[in-house]
């Protein structure tokens, strides 16, 4: 009989995009505290207490810390970032999961470790083909955007009114290029593919990505101006890659409900996708099959978190 001792599950890379609400994010920390957390604060939040963070054992800081604008193509650069540290490390890692400051899990972590160990690099991505036949998609890469600020982020800090004249001016801009279609497929040399922000890939998939964007720098340009890239991207790179077999699969075009199909993810079905503390949300919470909900806050979700500590996650 063999009594050999089973190998202990490899550690997950939590790769996390914060921006606001340290005390969500010390909870969160708390919860992620026997893997590994790399963490990229934006740079505007210039009061967070990045120190208490740098403290943690198993917390690695980014820096140096980006500008992040939604829906803008720096939400891939800082996630590249956290993906390149983590690829660092002097450990491998089951699985490298993104997640943001404001996701919260509902089962326990080790629930997600087990599987990660015995799934044969899975990659927890989902990719819906984007095409002229696929409207609400199409808009996407059917022109150039602009979702960076026109203006630097410390000029607009110091002077609050040159805030709405940047957003208008932005505004004619975005509108005057709808009147210039592009070719996206072309400037990207593939087929474009969309799905959630939020995925957890493989090593080897996540070192492929790495190098992939050092070598086809006209790939990279093309999505600098696309609308939320950070759901372009990576899964555009992964449908043309090697490791397109090891996902969950093509998703079909599903409108606006697209989106709502994270793999690890719960997405709240509002139309605003913000959890309270309601006992609606919690039985949402409870029931899901999903490792992790989002949005939540330390100040509007406290007691629906303190629920998830207390019924979903002790041991």
């Amino acid at each position: 009989m063999d009594n050999a001792t089973p190998a202990a599950p490899r550690r997950i890379a939590f790769l996390v995009l914060a921006h606001n609400d340290a005390p969500l994010l010390l909870r969160l920390c708390h919860h992620l505290r026997d893997h590994a957390v790399f963490l990229h604060v934006d740079v505007k939040s210039r009061d967070f207490p990045t120190e208490q963070f740098a403290a943690l054992k198993n917390v690695v800081l980014i820096q140096p810390r980006l500008s992040v604008h939604w829906a803008d193509f720096s939400m891939v650069e800082a996630t590249l970032a956290l993906l390149r540290s983590a690829l660092h490390q002097n450990e491998s890692f089951s699985k490298f999961v993104l997640i943001s400051g404001t996701c919260y899990p509902v089962k326990p972590i080790a629930h997600l470790a087990a599987l990660f160990n015995t799934d044969n690099d899975q990659n927890y991505i989902r990719l819906t083909a984007i095409s002229p036949s696929t409207p609400h998609l199409w808009t996407l890469v059917s022109r150039r955007w602009r979702m960076a600020p026109l203006l630097p982020d410390d000029l607009m800090a110091r002077q609050p009114a040159l805030r709405g004249l940047e957003k208008k001016a932005r505004a004619v801009l975005n509108k005057l290029s709808s009147y210039r279609p592009r070719d996206f497929q072309r400037d990207a040399g593939c087929p474009i593919y969309f799905g959630s922000q939020w995925w957890a890939l493989s090593e080897p998939c996540a070192r492929y990505i790495v190098d992939f964007v050092q070598d086809r720098p006209a790939f990279v340009r093309a999505f600098r101006t696309t609308y939320v890239p950070d759901e372009l991207f990576f899964h555009t790179l992964i449908a043309q890659s090697p490791f397109a077999a090891k996902t969950l699969g093509p998703q079909p075009d599903q409108g606006a409900g697209t989106n709502q199909q994270a793999p690890l993810h719960l997405i709240h079905p509002s139309e605003k996708r913000i959890f309270h503390s309601t006992e609606a949300d919690f039985e949402l919470a409870q029931s899901t099959d999903k490792f992790f909900i989002r949005k939540v806050s330390s100040r509007d979700t406290s007691e629906l978190l303190n629920c998830i500590d207390r019924e979903l996650l002790q041991p």
